[in-house]
């Protein structure tokens, strides 16, 4: 007998962008066409990103179609004025050298509602939990040979007990930062009722303020265009193999075992050179404290494994470009930093300080240079791509900066943020908490004895030093 949770689909529509009233219009300026850049074309054909957001239902809320699905929809279609490219869709024109995002009258998102008996509670929790049971509440992302959605959007309600706001968006056309400010303008237009977002939501267009004087942007296509070409211009995402037998879990960095981290490393870097303190050492960052920390908790799982350890993280570029691109940019803006580290090292008792020391040199080196290399972005991207089994280094998902958390659409913050498309041994996903005393939560995914494992050498490091 099946006991798993079964899903209702109560409705499927496509939601537009509301008109835009006369005095609006110029204050809107969002184009109905836009090309992507060197930056979007990166992440052409790699899977879409898909997240999560758990709300507790107010006790009073009874009708959940009715005030909340309204709600929602209505101030979604009042966002997509301002965010109008995500309305339409991504094409690859025969004149053009690179896709583009077109708008044009009729077009929308695909918003699904659904209804879930699956248990709200144990979903939005930080316990165990399996991979499988977060895929039915994501929708797919309408996505052909020649046409591809930037967007789709499901509400799930759980028995009265809650629901959930699961959004899919194509990861060529908006990083996160990006995509976090829709989900923030949009919370804020359902909050206030009101149908302008806040200023510093409001996103930017101009594509000139990315300079691409070695023409990188073409290089890139055509990386996509060899993968199963010559000339191949399908817009068909390469998706990663379920995940089957594979557990999620939240672990948290609380600031206090941030701080006692950090003041560890910086006692024992005093030992090693009495002399002379490293000026940046005081400035370590809690970016570089949590991911040397996940390093060598990774190490010790993995035991006497051969080889180096790779990790690689994206890094928002917008103000490491040179000049600065602005913060509400409109479209991707990342680069990647890479750090190679012997296991055998970090196995030994410095091995956090050896972790620490070489990924703030990494994000120092992204400081002075945040385009080096980029001539062999391309091809390295669409390879990985076309065969995800083949990336073994530790990356990262998400940021603990975006601040998710704060996505409060009129019913409360989220109770749960989850990324669902890091569903990956190899991929931690970071954002900030509700919790107060929490820097920031950890996704992790692993098959279930290892995740029990791991869980057990993250708890105790702490306990160690």
């Amino acid at each position: 007998m099946d006991n798993s949770p079964s899903l209702k689909i109560i409705d499927i529509c496509k939601v537009s962008p509301a008109p835009a009233v006369a005095e609006e219009s110029r204050a809107l300026a969002a184009p109905s066409s836009l090309p992507l850049t060197l930056f979007d074309l990166l992440w052409l054909r790699f899977h879409p990103i898909q997240r999560l957001f758990f709300y507790e239902l107010p006790s009073n809320e009874s009708s959940f179609r009715d005030v909340i699905v309204s709600k929602l929809k209505n101030s979604l279609a009042l966002a997509l004025r301002y965010y109008l490219p995500l309305a339409g869709n991504l094409v690859w024109l025969p004149e053009s050298d690179v896709p583009t995002i077109q708008f044009v009258d009729g077009d929308g998102v695909t918003v699904t509602v659904a209804e879930s008996d699956a248990n709200f509670y144990h979903l939005s929790g930080n316990g165990f939990r399996e991979v499988l049971e977060f895929h039915h509440l994501v929708p797919q992302l309408p996505v052909s040979h020649d046409r591809a959605a930037i967007i789709a959007i499901q509400v799930t309600t759980f028995q009265n007990k809650g629901f959930s706001i699961g959004i899919t968006n194509h990861h060529a056309v908006i990083d996160g930062r990006t995509s976090t400010s829709f989900i923030k303008s949009w919370a804020q237009i359902c909050m206030e009722q009101s149908s302008f977002p806040i200023i510093k939501l409001m996103p930017s267009y101009d594509r000139s303020v990315i300079n691409d004087p070695k023409d990188l942007a073409k290089l890139y296509a055509k990386a996509w265009q060899d993968i199963e070409g010559p000339n191949n211009r399908s817009l068909n995402l390469k998706l990663p193999k379920t995940g089957h037998g594979l557990i999620r879990t939240t672990l948290e960095f609380t600031h206090q075992n941030i701080q006692k981290l950090k003041q560890w490393i910086l006692n024992n870097n005093k030992k090693k050179d009495n002399d002379q303190q490293s000026d940046s050492s005081s400035h370590i960052s809690s970016f570089a404290i949590a991911t040397a920390y996940l390093c060598v908790c990774t190490a010790k799982l993995e035991g006497l494994k051969e080889g180096k350890l790779w990790f690689g993280f994206a890094a928002d570029a917008r103000t490491r470009l040179k000049p600065q691109v602005p913060l509400n940019y409109f479209g991707n803006c990342l680069v990647g930093g890479f750090v190679c580290l012997e296991r055998n090292e970090l196995l030994g008792e410095n091995g956090i300080i050896l972790a620490c020391n070489e990924i703030s040199k990494a994000i120092q080196n992204l400081e002075e240079g945040a385009l080096k290399g980029a001539e062999n972005w391309g091809s390295l991207m669409s390879q990985m791509t076309n065969d995800y089994s083949k990336a073994q280094a530790i990356s990262l998902a998400g940021s603990p900066r975006f601040g998710v958390y704060n996505a409060d659409f009129g019913w409360g913050k989220p109770k749960k943020v989850e990324i669902v498309s890091a569903e990956s041994p190899f991929v931690f996903s970071l954002t900030d908490s509700r919790n107060g005393d929490v820097g920031m939560e950890i996704g992790v995914v692993k098959e279930r004895d290892e995740m029990e494992a791991f869980v057990a050498l993250f708890n105790e490091g702490f306990e160690s030093l």
